[in-house]
């Protein structure tokens, strides 16, 4: 360590001496490697400067939490949008559904009142025909002249002369005119008008696969029923449907829903909705002139 000078009176003084040993006054301490001249930081600085580093420090440290918040912040919302793009789809698709299922809905009902009206119109042509062995089902299919011709299975009147033509509470003696064996199917004449005749006019017409049917009848009895289902297969002499038709229905027609005869009732499958018309066309071949 240099030996220090004193500031007032120029004399040296041993090195490491605090106070001038001629004049005592206070010498100037330096700290090692500092220049002459040049005052040693003092602590108030030096505190201060720690102070700056740390304030410094906290504020760097506030501003990268409250970047990692931002980000934070921003990927929530980010996730928040994604979830609500999610639920307008949703409910954009749900809007779509219900619109669908509204118009299914009024297609199902208007398809209730055109089968009601349907039924109105059919139903007053439908019989029961009773025979001593049982019963089935005929129809008003034509007139000729005062009386009325109705049409049904061979099967429900085979080997009878007369039957019983009724409906509701009212009867009539019924004349078994022709029998088509092969194609199932018979006329019964009744000498007075009972009926509107569902096949005045002789349209010939086979349904399509898929259309609907609408099968009237008198199922184990309970005359005035009808049924509803699809045609499965289409022959020259059957049509298949899965519209339900039970024993007492044999001889009953079956309309599509615009109100045309297609077929009669002549067999199926008790509880397996496989059931058998005869093409009213087969009605040419034997019993009427088409």
């Amino acid at each position: 360590m240099a030996a220090p000078t004193c500031p007032r009176c120029g004399a040296a003084s041993r090195p490491g001496a605090r106070f001038c040993a001629a004049c005592g006054s206070a010498l100037e301490v330096r700290a090692p490697g500092m220049p002459s001249g040049e005052r040693q930081p003092s602590r108030l600085a030096l505190g201060l400067v720690a102070a700056l580093v740390l304030l410094a420090g906290a504020l760097v440290a506030s501003f990268l939490v409250q970047r990692s918040a931002t980000r934070a912040n921003e990927q929530a919302l980010a996730s928040v949008a994604e979830r609500l793009e999610g639920i307008d789809q949703r409910i954009g698709k749900l809007d779509v559904s219900v619109g669908e299922l509204e118009e299914r809905l009024g297609l199902a009902e208007q398809r209730t009142k055109a089968t009601g009206a349907l039924a109105a119109r059919v139903l007053p042509s439908v019989f029961s025909i009773d025979t001593p062995d049982g019963g089935g089902t005929g129809f008003a299919a034509w007139r000729e002249g005062a009386a009325t011709i109705l049409l049904t299975a061979a099967h429900v009147v085979s080997g009878f002369d007369e039957v019983t033509v009724r409906r509701q509470d009212r009867s009539w003696k019924g004349e078994v005119v022709e029998v088509d064996a092969t194609n199932d199917l018979a006329t019964v004449r009744v000498p007075r008008l009972i009926g509107r005749a569902l096949w005045q006019q002789p349209v010939t017409t086979l349904p399509r696969i898929g259309a609907t049917l609408v099968l009237f009848g008198s199922p184990l009895g309970y005359e005035g029923t009808l049924t509803r289902g699809v045609v499965s297969r289409v022959a020259y002499d059957e049509i298949q449907t899965d519209a339900p038709a039970n024993p007492g229905s044999s001889g009953g027609p079956a309309l599509t829903e615009d109100g045309h005869v297609v077929g009669v009732v002549v067999s199926g499958y008790e509880g397996r909705d496989i059931n058998f018309l005869v093409p009213i066309r087969r009605v040419c071949v034997k019993l009427r002139a088409c």
